[in-house]
């Protein structure tokens, strides 16, 4: 099961306002010149740990920073109460996804909307905070799924594919928010494809979803080469499921072409 704690962490969106130069012209410019090598350090890595910390210190003493605590309560209330609403089924869509058990405790750091950002940062905590959640408060389950879940897995490429497999992808579509599914991270794509055909073997998923999915997504391939590949995965759960893809060796199982055919080099 997963759980989700909320907290407001006003270092956290002091090094975010810093960072992305969300104040006015003039008071960042007084900051600019006072600690350069610290705001510099803030805009490169938000949450460097060698800058002067007195830049945040000062930052959070002025009138305004308030307005950015309340705006991050406000956001943390609407999306906790949402989280609450959902978190029973949502689980047992995980539960069903990993084909197993799991405890995960996170916590999640609840920036302004406006602040547009998420990402783990160790620790089971994670920031989140983004105006598409205004639209569609899935948005903001679906992400912090997301962020979550990067802390149930070890950090690699296949990990992340399939982070954003279970919660950018099905999630989405079993909240009925197929219109916030993306189209994974640019530098995730070759392994989105080289995975598809594993990954669909995984959820079981009839020949007929495949190839309307695969139609929509302008990919093919030949499901008889993957056949051979059933027994095994069937037997597995997530884990199970990632180790698998892990040995694989997907660069050298694994061939497509630019229209998108997926092959296996396996005869």
């Amino acid at each position: 099961m997963l759980n989700i704690t909320f907290k407001i962490d006003k270092n956290i969106i002091a090094r975010f306002v810093i960072s992305k130069n969300i104040m006015k012209r003039e008071y960042a410019n007084y900051l600019w010149s006072k600690y350069q090598f610290s705001y510099m350090k803030l805009q490169h890595k938000v949450l460097d740990n060698t800058i002067d910390n007195n830049i945040i210190l000062e930052l959070q003493q002025q009138d305004f920073f308030n307005d950015y605590l309340k705006d991050a309560e406000e956001n943390l209330k609407r999306i906790e109460n949402y989280w609450q609403a959902n978190k029973d089924k949502i689980n047992t869509y995980l539960e069903k996804i990993f084909k197993k058990n799991f405890d995960l405790t996170t916590t999640a750091i609840i920036v302004p909307c406006y602040f547009n950002s998420g990402m783990n940062i160790g620790s089971n905590e994670f920031i989140w905070g983004h105006n598409k959640g205004l639209k569609n408060a899935n948005y903001d389950l679906i992400y912090i799924v997301h962020e979550s879940l990067h802390s149930y897995f070890k950090d690699n490429m296949i990990t992340h594919a399939i982070i954003e497999n279970i919660a950018d992808i099905e999630l989405s579509k079993f909240l009925k928010s197929t219109d916030i599914a993306n189209d994974a991270h640019d530098y995730l794509k070759d392994t989105h494809i080289k995975v598809l055909p594993f990954w669909n073997i995984y959820l079981n998923k009839s020949k007929e979803t495949i190839e309307k999915e695969n139609e929509e997504n302008n990919i093919s391939y030949n499901f008889n080469e993957f056949k051979t590949y059933e027994k095994e995965i069937s037997k597995m759960n997530i884990d199970d499921f990632v180790n698998f893809l892990e040995s694989l060796n997907l660069n050298q199982t694994i061939n497509y072409t630019n229209k998108i055919i997926i092959k296996t080099n396996n005869k």
